[in-house]
């Protein structure tokens, strides 16, 4: 019977990995359609979608370790960057064949941060390169035999890795695994997958919250926008025709992401992204919350000055204190997506003191009220009155470049 597959939700397969006192380890993480407790699916979009929920995993999950099965595509084109390598470790499926191409990827991810797993490990020669560099062998309780695992052991052992046995299903095999020197254990002689479901978000929509991160960085990282750009074809094509409208008067065009951000310059680059993420993320949102997102962007941005802030930090508070109600989904969610410094993190979920200072000016003057204190009695109250007022202009303008 087919898992059922409710509109709104996605589901993630979790299943844990324990050490060698049993206690856990971490989880490997296993694409799931539906409720179904089974995989079904092509195992490249299955990776994507689990690459999707992997960053909401990794805020909501206890373990610091996250196995994710990864296949040749998604190791080559580098996708995996966008996780936090502190924390997941990249399974090699084991019909990745490991030719010169996979081998430079790896070690440019080994390089990164990464750590790496050979899963349903095999003693083929033409893996000696991806063995030099592993972390983990997963052996395959189900699919090897005693002969077949000590020429694994033989040709791993005198590397710096650890032996993960995998589809273990009883104490017995357990027991043979710790005699056969395994450091950790993963299989039904612990517990069977358990299904986990999520409110959904669209598709590739992670990657822009990522930009929207690596934006909401002084000075952000040029390299780091321009590889989190390029991963969406769509995207490059906004920002280039975005950098060559009026919105930013060149006499020359634009042609590539390197040289926007270099012409453009910072800040400038910011506010064109953050328009153009605004625009692809609009399709689950109404037109009032694109206008109130580049409202309050543009309103903290412009009271940075009063409260002694970093413009560029209010300008994508602003923007990202509209994304829960734009993606519907709860701002803990969204904070835990996406990896902010704390004080925009506080602030998004709730503070009124320091940057949360110039959310609660922008929402009295969206609903005449602030949730706490007296506003009128600060020195700036008036000011800012003024300052919302040129918000509202600003954000009409760049909504009308955007549909220019």
């Amino acid at each position: 019977m087919a898992g059922r597959t409710d509109k709104g939700l996605r589901f993630i397969g979790r299943q844990a990995i324990l050490d060698q006192k049993m206690g856990l380890y971490g989880h490997e993480l296993l694409f799931r359609s539906g409720t179904n407790n089974a995989f079904d699916g092509d195992p490249d979009n299955a990776t994507y979608q689990v690459l999707d929920s992997c960053l909401s995993m990794v805020a909501s999950s206890a373990s610091r370790n996250l196995f994710i099965n990864c296949t040749r595509e998604i190791l080559v084109n580098m996708s995996v960057k966008l996780l936090p390598s502190r924390t997941v470790v990249l399974e090699i499926l084991e019909s990745v064949t490991a030719d010169r191409e996979l081998v430079k990827a790896c070690t440019q991810l080994k390089k990164a941060g990464f750590r790496l797993a050979l899963d349903d490990f095999s003693p083929d020669q033409s893996k000696v390169e991806l063995v030099e560099i592993a972390d983990f062998i997963k052996v395959d309780f189900r699919a090897s035999n005693y002969e077949e695992r000590q020429e694994i052991y033989t040709m791993c052992g005198n590397k710096k890795l650890a032996f993960l046995a995998e589809k273990v299903e009883t104490q017995a095999e357990l027991s043979t695994a710790q005699a056969e020197g395994s450091t950790f254990f993963q299989g039904y002689f612990h517990s069977r997958p358990e299904v986990i479901s999520e409110s959904q978000i669209a598709s590739n929509t992670f990657a822009y919250l990522q930009l929207f991160a690596a934006l909401a960085k002084s000075p952000m990282s040029f390299r780091e926008i321009e590889h989190l750009v390029l991963l969406e074809p769509s995207l490059c094509y906004r920002l280039l025709r975005l950098a060559n409208s009026a919105l930013c008067g060149f006499r020359y065009r634009i042609s590539t992401i390197q040289t926007a951000l270099n012409a453009v310059g910072e800040d400038s680059f910011r506010k064109l992204v953050t328009v153009c993420l605004v625009s692809k993320l609009a399709h689950s949102a109404t037109d009032q919350d694109v206008r109130q997102a580049l409202e309050r962007a543009h309103f903290c941005e412009s009271v940075a000055p009063m409260l002694s802030e970093d413009p560029a930090e209010l300008y994508m508070l602003g923007m990202l204190s509209m994304m829960d109600r734009m993606l519907g989904i709860p701002m803990t969610q969204l904070v835990g997506l996406v990896f902010l410094n704390t004080r925009i993190q506080d602030a998004l979920l709730g503070s009124t003191d320091g940057l949360g200072r110039a959310l609660e000016l922008c929402r009295y003057h969206e609903f005449g009220r602030a949730s706490e204190g007296n506003l009128e009695s600060d020195a700036y109250f008036i000011d800012s009155a003024s300052k919302y007022f040129e918000a509202l202009l600003s954000a009409g303008c760049a909504l009308h470049a955007l549909d220019s």
